[in-house]
C-alpha cells in the first residue's frame, strides 16, 4: 500500500499539466458562461432560435479544462453544451473518491429542461475517467439519449484520493459507494521499480493486472443496458495508461449480451495514445509522455503523427454519430448511428 501511495502523487502532477495545457479562458465574446448551480462548470449556447441538440462533457482526472474546451468547440457547431466539474472544485468532492453519479445527472437534467434544448437529442461525452463517468451517468437517467465514451472504462475503478493515492472507489449513488476494481499491489511494486530505474512509466500493465480479477470486474460493471440510446466507444490502440481497446470491446460485448436495443459502436485507432484527442490541432499539440518528477516520465503512448491522425478521424466519427441527434426524427430513423470501425 505504501508503494502505491508514492507512485500516484506523481501521476496527479502530470495530469495537472495536461489540464493546464487544455484550459480555456473565457473571452468577452465567448458563447460560454460559468455556472455553479445545479452543477459546477460551463454552459455554452450557439444562439439562434429554436431547440438545439445538447452535449454534456466530463473531463478526465486532470480536471475540467478539456471538457470546457470541447464544450466551446461544439457550441460553435450548433449544440448547447455543458462542461461539468465533478470533483476537485468548490461544491464538489475534493478528490476522485465517492463522486456522486447525481452530479452528472443534475447537469443532464438542467440541460434537458432548457427551452433552447431538444431533450430528445441530448448526449453525454467524456474521456478517460470522464468516459467512465459518462457511461455511469447514462445508466442513471433516461434523459441521456446517446453516449460518446472516449478511452473509457465500462466498470468502476478505484478512487484517486489525496495526491492521487489509490483510495476506496471512484463513484457513489444515493450516498453509497459503488463497487470498483482495486489496484494490484504487485503491479504497483513493478511501477515503483521502473520509476527508480529511470524507465518510462506505463500504467497499463498495472490496470491490466487488476482487470484480470474477473469477479471484481463483474461486480463493478455498470448496468449499460439501462442506457436509453446508442453508445459510441472510442479507443487508442497504443494506450499506455490502460487498455481502452479491450475496455471498449467489453462494453459493446456487454451491450450485445444484454440485448441493448440501440446500435452500439466502437472504434480503436491504431498507434494512438491515451491523450490522442488533445492533438486535434495537429501533431504539435500531441502529448505522448510527460515528466513525473524525480527524473521519471509517464508514458501515454502514441506518437504525434498517429495521435493527430486519430484525432481527425475521431472528430469525423463523432460528427457522424452526433448528426443522427441533429437530424429530424424521420432522418434519424433512416440513417441509424453512422459508420465507424466496428458495429455491434
Amino acid at each position: 500500500m505504501r508503494v502505491r501511495r508514492v507512485v500516484l502523487p506523481l501521476v496527479a502532477f502530470v495530469v495537472a499539466l495536461v489540464a493546464a495545457r487544455s484550459s480555456v479562458e473565457a473571452a468577452s465574446d465567448s458563447p460560454c458562461i460559468s455556472v455553479d448551480k445545479p452543477y459546477v462548470g460551463t454552459l455554452c449556447t450557439p444562439g439562434g432560435a429554436g431547440r438545439h441538440p445538447a452535449i454534456v462533457f466530463f473531463g478526465g482526472y486532470g480536471g475540467d479544462g478539456e471538457a470546457r474546451r470541447l464544450a466551446l468547440e461544439l457550441a460553435g457547431r450548433g449544440y448547447v453544451t455543458a462542461g461539468v466539474s465533478y470533483f476537485g472544485v468548490a461544491g464538489t468532492p475534493r478528490t476522485l473518491v465517492d463522486v456522486p453519479v447525481e452530479t452528472g445527472v443534475a447537469a443532464v437534467t438542467a440541460l434537458a429542461a432548457r427551452p433552447d434544448v431538444d431533450p430528445a437529442r441530448l448526449a453525454v461525452m467524456g474521456s478517460s475517467k470522464g468516459g467512465e463517468y459518462a457511461l455511469l451517468v447514462a445508466t442513471a437517467t433516461p434523459a441521456v439519449k446517446a453516449v460518446i465514451a472516449n478511452v473509457p472504462s465500462p466498470f468502476g475503478w478505484y478512487g484517486l484520493g489525496a495526491k492521487g493515492a489509490p483510495t476506496g472507489c471512484s463513484w457513489s449513488r444515493a450516498g453509497r459507494t459503488l463497487p470498483c476494481v482495486h489496484a494490484d499491489a504487485a503491479a504497483g511494486q513493478e511501477i515503483w521499480r521502473a520509476m527508480s530505474a529511470g524507465r518510462p512509466i506505463a500504467f497499463r500493465d498495472g490496470y491490466e493486472a487488476a482487470r484480470r480479477d474477473t469477479a471484481a470486474v463483474a461486480r463493478a460493471f455498470f448496468p449499460l443496458e439501462r442506457i436509453a440510446g446508442p453508445v459510441l466507444c472510442l479507443a487508442a490502440g497504443d494506450d499506455q495508461v490502460w487498455n481502452s481497446t479491450a475496455q471498449c470491446e467489453q462494453a459493446v460485448a456487454y451491450l450485445r449480451a444484454h440485448h441493448h436495443p440501440f446500435r452500439s459502436q466502437t472504434a480503436s485507432f491504431e498507434g494512438a495514445g491515451h491523450l490522442y484527442l488533445t492533438a486535434r490541432a495537429g501533431p504539435g499539440a500531441a502529448l505522448n509522455a510527460a515528466p513525473m518528477g524525480g527524473g521519471g516520465r509517464m508514458a501515454f503512448g502514441g506518437s504525434p503523427a498517429a495521435d493527430a491522425s486519430a484525432a481527425r478521424i475521431a472528430l469525423e466519427t463523432i460528427d457522424r454519430f452526433l448528426s443522427t441527434l441533429a437530424a429530424p426524427p424521420a432522418a434519424r430513423n433512416a440513417k441509424g448511428a453512422g459508420t465507424v470501425v466496428r458495429d455491434e
